[in-house]
């Protein structure tokens, strides 16, 4: 599976799973993350094999901050909706990366709407915990 049709697959199941809950302008935003998140993955796991490249990488953050508003403004009235799990301390980008890996892992195994979208946002919150890191 690209890289395309991975993203494009969750897109799918979260838009259908959260139905008409959602406004269209949320489910648009809700996408947006997506790809976003998944893209962050896949550069996280490339630079294990080489430098990371901060500049592309936090500017697609920064641009996806209103997304995360959206998303979670939608997300906050839906019944069986779940506070962060992102507690607040200091980070590394080691220690970010730590978190990042297995929490992204979950959250493409996890079925449950609620869950999923929480999961989402607080995987993106942690890549804004990185853009804020790296950006200059």
């Amino acid at each position: 599976m690209t890289d395309i049709e991975r993203v494009r697959a969750l897109q799918a199941v979260m838009t259908e799973s959260v139905g008409s809950q959602f406004l269209d302008v949320e489910l648009d935003h809700l996408r947006v993350l997506i790809r976003l998140t998944v893209e962050f993955h896949d550069h996280l796991q490339q630079a294990s094999t080489g430098p990371l490249e901060p500049r592309y990488t936090c500017e697609s953050i920064f641009a996806g901050i209103e997304s995360f508003m959206t998303v979670t403004r939608g997300y906050k009235v839906l019944i069986g909706a779940v506070d962060s799990t992102i507690e607040e301390r200091t980070f590394s980008l080691a220690s970010l990366k730590e978190q990042f890996v297995p929490m992204f892992n979950e959250f493409l195994v996890q079925d449950n709407f609620e869950k999923k979208c929480r999961l989402l946002l607080d995987l993106f919150k942690l890549q804004i915990v990185f853009a804020g890191m790296l950006y200059e």
